[in-house]
């Protein structure tokens, strides 16, 4: 009888545990705490803030990672998209590249910055779309042969607000250092 009665007292408690480890509310699988972007070779946190990933389409998390306000989805957003690049491609000249096309799409590039972020060299586009009224930074940062490119982006009476939320998850940026694998040769 005390079986039963231990039994029927324990079930709801491991009713709400996870089947599998790393799933439904692990650190692997919550991304406010970093780990869930280890696969693209990077973490960033959103710990203290309101935003969090968001995905617009079945596959664009894969592709690239939004964030946006919990409280206010469809108003600021914060995307993260990596490439690869050549390692001895310089980061001033990936982002000329593309730089260039911008007055093409209707936007005035207002200012540029190179800086270091977490030990990685790293550079600032600030830019308004003439348009849209919306206003965007951009910031690149290199390790090797990878880039990420971050976009915050919001109205323009409202970015600087938003600015301050993309900023604090934009120093919390690292790329993830690739563990040696043992090889099978000696």
């Amino acid at each position: 009888m005390r079986t039963w009665l231990a039994l029927l007292l324990l079930s709801p408690l491991t009713s709400f545990a996870a089947p599998y480890p790393a799933t439904s509310t692990s650190a692997l699988t919550a991304p406010e705490k970093g780990l869930y972007f280890l696969h693209k070779g990077f973490t960033v946190k959103t710990d203290g803030s309101t935003w969090t990933p968001i995905a617009t389409s079945e596959d664009s998390l894969l592709d690239t990672v939004r964030f946006a306000d919990k409280t206010a989805p469809d108003a600021a957003s914060l995307s993260v998209r990596t490439d690869r690049v050549s390692k001895n491609a310089s980061l001033e000249l990936y982002t000329r590249k593309w730089m260039r096309d911008y007055p093409s799409y209707g936007f005035e590039v207002l200012a540029t910055k190179q800086f270091n972020l977490n030990g990685s060299p790293a550079l600032i586009v600030d830019m308004l779309s003439r348009s849209k009224n919306k206003q965007i930074r951009q910031v690149v940062l290199k390790n090797e042969d990878k880039v990420a490119i971050m976009t915050c982006l919001d109205n323009k009476d409202t970015f600087s607000k938003s600015l301050k939320e993309c900023n604090q998850i934009i120093k919390t940026f690292s790329w993830v250092v690739p563990e040696e694998k043992p090889s099978l040769k000696k």
